[in-house]
């Protein structure tokens, strides 16, 4: 009987899928392609929806960048063409750390003195530093010639000043008998010279009333001048950002074109308490 009840169970067929009406499938085909189309639809209407909403993102964005940035995006774009010099390279560079001096000097240990200074402390030193072209951050500095140790001699500063390499560069510190202090730092060793030389990298510095740096302007090129009589630096219609007599005795300090430089001193004619000549060394 068991036997029987299979096979009759084995010869009944069952109708497939396939084999049904069309009538019975179109019903759900219609209703699939009718929620595509809907969905389609959908996309297209929100369309112009997301485009309105990126050209309010855009704007918005736009209105964050500042006019400065936009003012230099400017400048870049019309001198790209313009050929400068490496004195101007230098210049920009320097414009450019003085700037941003303020936000990059969190965590910069203060330079090592391979001898104490009489004239600045380490904090004085650390905001010297700040200013310093990259070449010679990290580097000792060694004093060469102190009127304390030397004398008020300029042929003296100058003789000093050379027993190093020409092309290292050095910082001149002055302090008056007004207990002002300020200086230079010039790009090269102090020597005695027909004319001007130097680089873009020399600048005017002051802690009177608190401390400035005065950059290279690009306005000329009168950065150094020394002969046996006096050291000039920095010049413009006849007078120096910063002047020291051969006897080390009188100073001057006067604006400058060089350095757009204000008076350095609390008076304009200073007499010289004690100098400094710094280089850097490994």
């Amino acid at each position: 009987m068991i036997r029987t009840l299979s096979k009759t169970l084995s010869n009944t067929s069952y109708p497939s899928t396939e084999s049904l009406p069309a009538r019975s499938r179109r019903p759900t085909l219609d209703l699939l392609a009718s929620r595509l189309s809907d969905s389609k639809k959908h996309f297209l209407d929100q369309i112009p929806h997301h485009q309105q909403k990126l050209t309010k993102l855009r704007k918005r964005a736009k209105s964050l960048l500042s006019s400065s940035f936009t003012d230099q995006c400017s400048f870049d774009r019309k001198n790209s063409d313009e050929i400068i010099s490496v004195d101007e390279i230098y210049r920009r560079i320097n414009a450019t750390q003085t700037n941003n001096a303020n936000s990059s000097n969190f965590g910069i240990p203060p330079p090592k003195l391979l001898q104490p200074s009489t004239l600045i402390d380490e904090e004085q030193s650390k905001s010297i530093l700040l200013e310093l072209p990259p070449r010679v951050h990290g580097l000792n500095w060694q004093i060469l010639f102190s009127t304390e140790a030397n004398g008020f001699s300029l042929n003296q500063l100058y003789r000093r000043s050379m027993q190093v390499d020409v092309d290292n560069p050095s910082l001149l510190i002055v302090k008056d008998i007004e207990q002002n202090i300020f200086g230079a730092y010039v790009s090269q060793q102090l020597m005695i010279s027909e004319g001007f030389y130097g680089t873009g990298e020399t600048f005017l510095f002051t802690f009177h009333p608190h401390f400035r740096v005065f950059h290279w302007t690009g306005n000329n090129q009168f950065f150094i001048k020394g002969d046996v009589k006096a050291l000039g630096l920095g010049s413009g219609e006849g007078t120096y950002g910063l002047w020291l007599d051969a006897d080390l005795y009188h100073g001057r300090t006067c604006p400058s074109k060089t350095f757009n430089n204000t008076r350095l001193s609390s008076k304009e004619d200073f007499i010289i308490a004690s100098i400094e000549l710094w280089t850097f060394i490994d």
